[in-house]
């Protein structure tokens, strides 16, 4: 009898947590379903679709391919990104800083951007046989300039700036001359004729009869 309850028993436990286990797998699908995505719009990808469907007039196989490869740069862009970003994440989620949904968020997009890279591919060798093996190589090359070329810029802006602010400090340290102000040389020579007139009047202010040393 007792063997009797104890499977009835062990039953009625296993039913109970697949219920528990069946609650949270729905609720944790419904999460991931609604869950927002990491970037922003993929323009690159909807121009490059957008012109694949055009018919009057048919998009050129060298508008297609430069939109391919617009679409390529925006996806190394992104896993650059989400490269940069997982590191950071996964420790702020050990630690306990930020919840599960931001990681659900994340690993969710991070899933979405491999299926869009193996798209990009696939488009490529549409286009050219082994042009999938390189267009990813090339859509790197194109950011890894145009960063150099902003780096560059931002450097030269610098440059600029610190050049300009020694003129800046040496204007401010002047002081504009107002009218009617005398300058330098006319405060000196006042000031020459005021010592002179000073040393005459001592001379007559002495007593008669005294001798110099």
């Amino acid at each position: 009898m007792s063997s009797v309850w104890l499977a009835v028993t062990y039953i009625g436990g296993w039913i109970v947590s697949m219920r528990i286990f069946g609650y949270f797998w729905k609720n944790r699908k419904l999460a991931i379903n609604d869950v927002e995505p990491w970037f922003k719009e993929n323009v690159a990808r909807n121009e490059y679709i957008t012109l694949l469907q055009q018919t009057e007039p048919e998009a050129t196989d060298a508008q297609l391919q430069a939109a391919l490869l617009k679409r390529a740069v925006e996806g190394v862009i992104r896993v650059l990104s989400m490269r940069e970003d997982k590191q950071v994440l996964a420790n702020l989620v050990k630690q306990g800083t930020i919840g599960d949904d931001v990681w659900i968020q994340f690993t969710v997009s991070e899933k979405e951007l491999e299926a869009e890279i193996m798209a990009i591919i696939e488009e490529a060798n549409t286009f050219k046989k082994g042009w999938g093996n390189t267009i990813l190589q090339t859509a790197s090359e194109v950011v890894m300039n145009e960063k150099a070329r902003l780096t560059e810029e931002a450097t030269k802006r610098k440059k600029e700036e610190m050049a300009s602010e020694p003129a800046e400090k040496v204007q401010k340290k002047e002081k504009p001359k107002t009218d009617g102000e005398p300058d330098e040389e006319t405060i000196k020579e006042k000031q020459a004729k005021t010592d002179e007139q000073t040393g005459k009047k001592k001379k007559k202010a002495s007593p008669p009869g005294s001798k110099k040393k």
